[in-house]
Parts: structure tokens; sequence; C-alpha cells
């Protein structure tokens, strides 16, 4: 058994790895909702900011300046602002705790699957439409069931693994700070989405400088995705049709999980009344309700490993 004092010197040494589990435990069971999130402010404060530098009369060029200029002040303020602050605070490990629970949003895109999977049972459009509009940029008024199942199944992926697996990992890299950037971003590029036209292209820099941070960790996501039965036919499956993709991490991800479940994602999405040509990637089975539940659960399964081997990672 070990005495109090070597228990203190046990937490000394692994800081991060209790600040981990602390983190991932307070989201559990007190997950933030979007209405009490800070980063409705965050958001808030970045459409305001676009208002002000980003003007349909400036030129090309000059718009992606200001998409630029203005991500690097939104970003490099945070970051300095808590890089300072984590300098005063009494406890390191707590503060990276606080700020990984703040930047965690793993729980909400569960409960998200599993409400859109019991609509989509119960052919309520309505409500399944309500449900992803929360989530996506895309227009949902006119998606059919099957339209709904194939969004579903895609924001439930990269979902869990952008609010989830890649918080985790940049906390890894840059502890509680570099997990707050990273999910600052995520709110920034949905935002600032290029996909809606009034940000095109102030946003590009938001939206690639994402696409680069989740491009490793979504690989990494996609290998314990494809764990179980036949693991070196989903990878396949995942770099020959992920490279299709416009951006990579997605890519291999949803590629790794048409392969792993049979199902069929991509293809066509309108954006503000315009339709947008996207790579068919998986096989020919649409998502149901049921698979969406199968997939949730493999999700909730998959982001439980990435947690051990992250907490192996901090041990080592």
């Amino acid at each position: 058994m070990l005495n109090p004092q070597q228990w203190m010197m046990l937490a000394a040494n692994h800081g991060s790895l209790w600040a981990l589990w602390l983190a991932v435990l307070l989201h559990w069971l007190l997950p933030l909702s979007s209405q009490h999130s800070p980063f409705q402010y965050w958001q808030q404060y970045g459409v305001l900011l676009a208002s002000q530098v980003n003007k349909d009369t400036d030129p090309k060029q000059q718009r992606k300046l200001a998409g630029g200029l203005a991500l690097a002040l939104m970003c490099g303020t945070l970051g300095i602002f808590f890089i300072a602050t984590r300098e005063l605070v009494w406890s390191r490990p707590l503060f990276d705790a606080i700020l990984l629970w703040l930047a965690l949003d793993w729980r909400p895109i569960d409960q998200f699957g599993h409400a859109l999977a019991h609509a989509i049972d119960d052919h309520d459009k309505g409500a399944a439409r309500a449900l992803l509009a929360t989530r996506v940029n895309r227009d949902t008024e006119s998606l059919s069931l099957i339209g709904i199942g194939k969004a579903g199944a895609e924001t439930l992926v990269l979902g869990t693994a952008r609010h989830g697996a890649c918080v985790i990992f940049y906390y890894l890299i840059a502890g509680g700070v570099g997990a707050l950037l990273y999910t600052s971003l995520v709110h920034l590029a949905r935002v600032w989405s290029p996909s809606r036209l009034m940000y095109y292209p102030f946003g590009l820099a938001a939206a690639r400088l994402l696409n680069l941070l989740d491009t490793l960790p979504m690989g990494l996501f996609a290998i314990v995705l494809a764990a179980g039965r036949t693991p070196w036919t989903h990878l396949k499956a995942c770099w020959q049709q992920g490279r299709r993709w416009r951006t990579p991490g997605p890519g291999w991800l949803l590629a790794c999980a048409g392969s792993r479940f049979q199902l069929s994602l991509g293809g066509p999405a309108v954006y503000q009344g315009t339709k947008t040509l996207r790579t068919k990637i998986g096989y020919g089975v649409t998502p149901a309700c049921y698979h969406l539940l199968l997939l949730r659960s493999k999700l909730k399964h998959s982001v439980l490993i990435w947690i051990a081997l992250s907490s192996l990672f901090l041990l080592l």
C-alpha cells in the first residue's frame, strides 16, 4: 500500500494524466450545453470582427489576408492570455483539466447521434432536420431520410473525432492551452466557413489551418476505428478512398467508417442553395437508425481506447 506521501509524489509526477482523467470525467458527467459554453461568445465575437474587416467590395486577396490576420489576432491573443495565466496559477494540472473540460465536446455529439437515430426511426424528418441544422452548415430543409442518415453519420464520425480525439491529441502535444486553442479554431472555422458565400475567401485561412491540424490525429483515429475484424481491409479502403476526399484527415476517417460498417457516405451537398459536388466514398448501404446506433457505439469504444492510449503515452 502506498502512503499519503507516495500518493502525492505519484500525483505530482503524473499531473497531466490526472488532469486528463479529471477533465474526461467532468465532461462525461457535466457536459457543457451550447447555451452555457463560453464558445458561444467566442463565435459571436468572430462574427462581429468579420463584419468589420470582411467587406464584399474588397479584392479577393485583401479578403484572404484579412481572414488570416483576424485568425491570428483572435487565436494569438487567446493563446498569449492562457499561457501567461498558466504561469500564475497555483495548480497547473488543475488548470489544464479545466481548460480540457471546456475544450471537449464529445458527450453532446454522442447525445446528438442517439437523438438523431431515434428521430429517423420515428420517421420524424422535421426533428431530424432541426437536429442536423445545429451541427452542420449545409442546407437541411430539403433532405430526405436517406440524406439525413448520410449527413448524420458523417457528422457523428467527424464530430466525435474533432471534439473528442483531436482535442485530446492536442492536449498531449501542448497541454490544456493547446486543447482549448484547437477547439477555438474549430468554432472559428465553423463560423467563418468558406461554404458560406459571405465568408469566401475570408474564411479560407481558418479552414485550411484546421484541415492541416486534423490530418495527423484523424489519421491515427482512423487506425483505432479500423481495429477489429479484417483491419487491413478497412485501412486499405481508408487509403484508397480517403485520398480522393478534398481534405485528407476527414477523408481517411470517413472512408474507414464506410468500410467498417459497409456504409455509403459523401456525395453532393447543398450549401446556401448551391449544390456542391463531393466524392462518394464507402459502400452501397445508406445509414439508417440501426447503423447510426452501431456507429455511435463503435465510436464511443474507439474514444475510450484513444483515452487509454493517451494515458499510456503520458505515463511513459
